[in-house]
């Protein structure tokens, strides 16, 4: 006969077992109680103490050891016996979720960063030689030498301009920017102008000891064959005397002054609680707040694109930082534990004993704008991933990537994978052969190895075009923004005289100056520091709350009603699974007509409050945002703001005259007079006022001050959109392929089924892919509005002032 009082005492062990974490004796413990005493059909379930239910302790203790499957089969168990308890039903949809997209797997496999071969030197690459430079006709000649004329004069005409402008009315208020408060968006676009050069002054700084070149190298080698010309695997011999700039492998900048760099440590890195912090500012308590003039590719983009840039590698899951969960934390009770565990930034083990920046922190990939996330940041990733023919990368029959044996496609860059990368990882793969085909047809005599490497230097400049004058325009659709991106690129003398496609990067007149000319083709400008991203750049593209809960997917011609998807379940291996069931015209068409959520307070998604990932089933991504600042040493907000050159606040109602708001920020942080300085980087930006943005903006003015200074020196300082931006380094069908090129053409290239959809209908593929014959403003502000309209965002006067 079953003893009850013995299967009460295992079930009582079991939980202490998991309350200390021992999931596996926690298993043992409850299987054996439970077979003892198997529950039948006829049994009837006597109710007893919340959380005493053994079928969702077992399930839970499944869940915690990362046995995703298990804790499905028992959640489902449990709320058979319980089928009130929502609790339950939320736990059962978690492990759904993560058992369809295998989360416990690690992609791609750990490796950790090596000291010896962080300071080797860079190795040569395969790359062909470079073919005889093209002869210039005489008019081509008269066109360079006339740009350099009309260059030279342009640059002491609008450095003189500029800072004649820039000082005499400034561009702060008593807090905020005034910039695009100007009636005229050049007015606005000058502003900007004298802000990048201040920032640029002082806001580029070196975290490797003076002297010293990147990743600590030591006497200058020759530059292997083929670097003058092709890119390499690495990043390496981009600046031919630092080879390894911008190299994958080399550490982040800064973009404040060292001595406000300060790692938090103790009491003071968990001060306020940054769970707390997450549950109290960021917990979507309602339905998503929309951007009604974005489209979800946006969202994916952004991410793309990081992947491209910005990488801190593996983090160590045997150092963590124990985050208390607050008394009230619902977390307590669903996982029974105390706290919550996140890993440790990888340490930079190229530190030596005395250094002038107190902490810093390796790279994994590239800095370049290279499609690194595409072609990988090694040599050994770039070869498994070309099929070696005709330049191309490998593609199943079907167009789509090949998986891997993790059940993850196979690309440059894996991490964080699901769905919405897989989209655009598959559309530039496509793209880049695309290229190649094109490249064959005018060169036939090319092999495999010199195709690949024009093709790849082409493709990473469209993805580089397209976030110029594409992606930051609609997320900040302001007029003198968008004349000032466009302007980046192509230079607002060709902005001014050319529209549409008759636009060319290079003008056969290319004003060597880059606000006249643009900064690509025009000279290289390092601004006397080293090219590198910085910690500031990767902490303002914590871009999260632009996710929803679930994707809404849907078949471009309308003949079904399509299924809702939750979004944690495209993850990892999710993501093939997806891209069985839909076509890739299904899911782009999917994600042009969806909305991502809109980057304020409590609007952060809830299925990454609670995300698992291998090696920690309970993550709070939103408490592990805030951590990562304070850890890595970036100022917190009041602080950033005065590094980047901008007015700190003087009390929380100059963020926001939200009641709600300001009760809960002075709540968390403090009421006295010094708790503005305690805000946190990423809940200040999001607390910002619609009013305290700047017009039309999908995020605030301390975000886009990182943004001023990196968008124009990603472009300015790489070789191969400067100095190297010419016909002899991507011939003239690639330089006309990048201009004939833009988003909406790369998709309907690829998928010329979707002209029948919303997308043939509008100019931006950012923007919503809106049917029908007449567009609203609110969906599309930078549309080029009928004249005869009262608010023409072109003319300047369609927007309200600011508030200061």
């Amino acid at each position: 006969m079953h003893c009850a009082s013995c299967q009460h005492e295992s079930r009582a062990d079991a939980l202490q077992a998991l309350e200390r974490g021992d999931c596996e004796r926690a298993i043992k413990l409850l299987e054996t109680a439970m077979a003892s005493s198997p529950m039948t059909d006829n049994q009837p379930w006597t109710p007893r103490p919340p959380g005493d239910n053994p079928q969702a302790l077992l399930a839970l203790a499944y869940f915690k050891s990362e046995k995703y499957d298990q804790a499905t089969q028992r959640y489902e168990e449990a709320l058979k016996l319980e089928p009130d308890r929502d609790d339950l039903r939320e736990m059962l949809a978690i492990a759904r979720a993560n058992a369809a997209a295998a989360v416990h797997v690690h992609v791609p496999d750990v490796q950790f960063f090596d000291r010896g071969a962080l300071l080797a030197a860079p190795s040569a690459s395969a790359l062909p030689a470079p073919l005889p430079a093209r002869p210039r006709g005489l008019a081509a000649r008269i066109g360079i030498a006339l740009g350099n004329v009309l260059g030279a004069a342009a640059t002491v005409t609008v450095n003189a301009l500029t800072h004649a402008w820039g000082r005499t009315i400034g561009y702060r208020g008593a807090v905020w920017t005034n910039w695009y408060r100007w009636r005229s968006p050049l007015l606005g676009v000058l502003t900007l102008a004298y802000v990048r050069e201040l920032l640029n002054a002082r806001n580029l700084v070196s975290t490797y000891p003076s002297g010293a070149l990147t990743g600590f190298q030591g006497k200058r080698e020759t530059p292997p064959q083929g670097v003058t010309h092709f890119r390499t695997a690495d990043g390496t011999w981009n600046d031919l005397n630092d080879p390894m700039q911008g190299a994958a492998g080399t550490r982040f900048l800064r973009n404040v002054a060292l001595d406000s760099v300060r790692p938090e440590t103790g009491k003071r890195l968990l001060t306020p609680n940054p769970r707390e912090v997450s549950l109290a500012f960021l917990t979507r308590n309602q339905p998503m707040q929309e951007v009604p003039f974005l489209n979800l590719l946006a969202a994916a983009w952004i991410q793309f694109m990081n992947h491209d840039w910005v990488s801190h590698g593996e983090v160590h899951l045997d150092d963590v930082i124990e985050v208390p969960l607050p008394p009230n934390d619902p977390a307590r009770a669903r996982y029974r534990q105390t706290e919550m565990l996140i890993a440790r930034t990888q340490a930079d083990p190229t530190r030596a004993s005395a250094e002038p920046a107190p902490i810093s922190f390796i790279n994994e990939v590239t800095h370049w704008w290279d499609g690194s996330q595409i072609y990988g940041s090694d040599q050994a990733t770039q070869d498994r991933l070309r099929s070696h023919v005709d330049g191309k990368l490998r593609l199943n029959p079907d167009g789509t990537l090949p998986v891997a044996a993790d059940g993850v496609e196979d690309t440059g860059f894996r991490r964080n994978w699901w769905v919405g990368l897989a989209l655009l990882h598959t559309l530039f793969a496509r793209e880049h052969n695309a290229i190649c085909d094109h490249l064959k047809a005018a060169y036939p005599d090319w092999d495999d190895n010199r195709l690949f490497n024009v093709a790849r230097l082409v493709n990473a400049a469209v993805m580089a075009k397209i976030h110029s004058v594409e992606w930051t325009p609609a997320i900040l659709p302001n007029p003198a923004l968008d004349k000032g991106m466009n302007g980046n690129w192509y230079g607002l003398l060709t902005n001014l005289l050319r529209k549409g496609k008759a636009r060319k990067t290079r003008a056969p007149v290319n004003v060597r100056n880059p606000e006249l000319g643009g900064l690509v083709g025009n000279p290289i400008d390092k601004h006397g520091v080293a090219f590198g991203f910085s910690e500031e750049f990767v902490e303002v593209y914590r871009l999260h709350s632009l996710l929803p809960e679930t994707l809404a997917l849907r078949r471009w011609n309308g003949e079904d009603g399509g299924t809702d998807v939750a979004l944690p379940a495209t993850r990892q291996a999710g993501s093939h699974a997806i891209t069985r069931r839909f076509s890739l015209a299904d899911l782009f068409f999917s994600f042009g007509t969806q909305h991502p959520g809109a980057l304020v307070l409590n609007n952060y998604p809830r299925f990454m409050q609670e995300l698992s990932i291998p090696g920690n089933p309970f993550l709070d991504l939103g408490a592990l945002d805030i951590l990562r600042a304070r850890e890595r040493g970036v100022p917190r907000y009041n602080e950033f703001r005065r590094q980047l050159q901008l007015n700190p606040i003087r009390r929380f109602e100059d963020l926001t005259d939200n009641p709600e708001h300001l009760d809960k920020l002075k709540q968390v942080y403090g009421s006295g007079p010094d708790a503005v300085e305690d805000l946190d980087l990423m809940i200040g930006t999001l607390a910002e006022a619609q009013e305290r943005r700047p017009t039309g903006f999908g995020f605030g003015e301390t975000l886009f001050q990182i943004f001023i200074v990196n968008a124009s020196r990603r472009l300015q300082a790489d070789r191969f959109y400067t100095d190297c931006y010419n016909e002899d380094v991507y011939t003239s069908e690639g330089l006309r392929w990048v201009d004939d090129t833009d988003l909406k053409t790369a998709i309907l290239r690829q998928f010329p089924e979707l002209a029948a959809t919303g997308l043939a209908n509008i100019k931006n593929a950012f923007e919503p892919w809106d049917s029908g014959e007449k567009l609203e403003r609110e969906r599309h502000p930078l549309r080029e509005w009928d004249p005869e309209l009262k608010a023409d965002p072109w003319r300047g006067d369609a927007y309200p002032r600011g508030k200061d």
